[in-house]
């Protein structure tokens, strides 16, 4: 077989693996909405600083706060509020409070948890190794000294509960990075390895209180639909639709919940009136389908909304044309 056989041969096995792919993929609906299981508005305090090195302490902090902010479904209270205001009441907002001082935290601010924690160690490292300088046909052809320039974070980070004062949740996260580079390359030192560390921990702490505190729905609402494997595809997504259109479909992917959680799809008029309501229970990965019969209704605006646990998630507008 010659290279281009070859080649020819090893395309036509990636399209087949991709069309395979494409077969077993079921395409998330087009929005998406995350819901808090409990409130979540944190504030997020200092870290302790176990370690021997200077600074590492607020660099986990400040990048653990910034991916709590940019969480969707987390609300995070404003660091020069909460010094302000702790300042005033001449309150510490060091890590490991104790429950008298969450619960008053919590009065003060409205928050309903407290975020704080400790790095327990940083170990930054120096290895001889080898580094590539030369590559041909994504080969390499010749190596050079180098050395390898590691940087690791272990930290522990606490949820308080401003209710009770208790710790609800406590988090051992590990963050590290690393670079190679040829001996004669200035390395500028490990505040950048340091940094990108920091912010794995901050993902994983985020990850974590999301999964845990918070639920995640896809959804949309369609003219048509088909099934496909054990979720559905719609088709002709719209926020305009005619009686003569008979049903219409809204189809929601439980992508995070909790198991057995009770979820109603409802169907209201621009007056909030109810006009039809399908009940369910539901848990995570499931997909499920709910038609609303248009067929009769008034033209005008309509309502497509989902409730979890009671509480309403997403509504979806629309208009019924003559």
């Amino acid at each position: 077989m010659d290279d281009s056989t070859a080649i020819l041969v090893g395309l036509a096995v990636v399209v087949v693996l991709v069309a395979t792919l494409m077969f077993f993929v079921i395409p998330e609906p087009s929005q998406r909405a995350i819901v808090a299981t409990d409130r979540l508005d944190l504030a997020v305090l200092h870290f302790r600083n176990g370690s021997t090195r200077d600074g590492i302490d607020e660099t986990v902090r400040a990048r653990v706060e910034a991916a709590l902010v940019n969480s969707p479904g987390i609300n995070v209270f404003s660091r020069s509020q909460l010094d302000s205001l702790l300042a005033e009441q001449m309150m510490s907002a060091a890590g490991l409070i104790d429950a008298a001082t969450a619960v008053e935290i919590g009065s003060l601010t409205g928050v309903s948890k407290l975020v704080t924690g400790t790095v327990l160690a940083v170990d930054t490292r120096e290895d001889a190794t080898s580094v590539c300088v030369s590559w041909e046909n994504g080969a390499c052809i010749q190596e050079a000294p180098g050395t390898q320039y590691s940087a690791r974070i272990l930290a522990q980070v606490s949820v308080v509960n401003t209710q009770t004062g208790f710790i609800e949740r406590s988090l051992d996260a590990t963050g590290s990075d690393s670079v190679t580079l040829p001996v004669e390359t200035t390395f500028r030192g490990f505040d950048a390895l340091l940094a990108n560390a920091a912010t794995q921990i901050a993902e994983s702490v985020t990850s974590s209180l999301s999964t845990t505190y918070t639920r995640e729905l896809r959804y949309g609402l369609y003219k048509s639909v088909v099934t496909k494997q054990d979720g559905f595809v719609g088709r002709d997504e719209s926020s305009r639709f005619s009686s003569s259109d008979g049903e219409i479909y809204l189809i929601v992917h439980f992508t995070r919940t909790h198991s057995s959680e009770p979820f109603d799809a409802i169907l209201s008029d621009s007056s909030s009136t109810v006009v039809q309501r399908v009940e369910d229970v539901v848990a995570t990965g499931d997909w499920r389908l709910y038609s609303f019969n248009i067929s009769a209704l008034a033209s005008g605006r309509y309502f497509a909304s989902g409730v979890l646990n009671g509480a309403e998630v997403f509504e979806i507008p629309f208009t019924i044309a003559p």
